[in-house]
């Protein structure tokens, strides 16, 4: 099972090429996909405009809640990633890094793909890297090649 970062759809928005190739991973991979409401949070924030918040529901929040692969934090989720936020505290230099509110969504989407079990797929592999020091939780980049069921 496979959730994106925000940062993977953001980049697939404004460059064509790896946009195309964004849309042809969710082609092959749409059983194996999951959208986290983070995820989704970031992505709503981000657009601007009406027609762009509209589309996002349209094409990929909607068809995600209509499949159930549309994951929602759960209260153990939070207290997972509360943990986790606590441990990187206690690391001399760490103060900047965990004041930024995409960071702590960083940390709250890795608590999310460990509870479900995904394989979390970002631009932002090194954040992922420190997180994962503290949970069980892979993170890969764009695109990996699924392993035969």
């Amino acid at each position: 099972m496979y959730l994106l970062d925000s940062n993977v759809y953001i980049r697939g928005f404004r460059d064509a090429a790896f946009g195309q190739e964004l849309l042809e991973f969710h082609g092959t991979q749409v059983s194996r996909l999951v959208v986290s409401a983070v995820v989704a949070s970031e992505l709503l924030v981000g657009a601007q405009r009406p027609d762009r918040e509209r589309a996002l529901q349209r094409t990929l929040i909607e068809p995600f809640r209509a499949r159930r692969r549309f994951i929602t934090p759960s209260w153990s989720t939070w207290q997972l990633a509360a943990a986790i936020d606590r441990r990187l505290r206690t690391h001399v230099g760490m103060r900047s890094l965990l004041d930024r509110r995409s960071f702590f969504h960083d940390i709250l989407i890795a608590a999310s793909a460990r509870e479900v079990g995904a394989t979390v797929i970002s631009m932002n592999r090194d954040d992922f890297a420190l997180i994962g020091r503290h949970v069980d939780v892979t993170c890969v980049a764009p695109w990996p090649v699924p392993v035969a069921a």
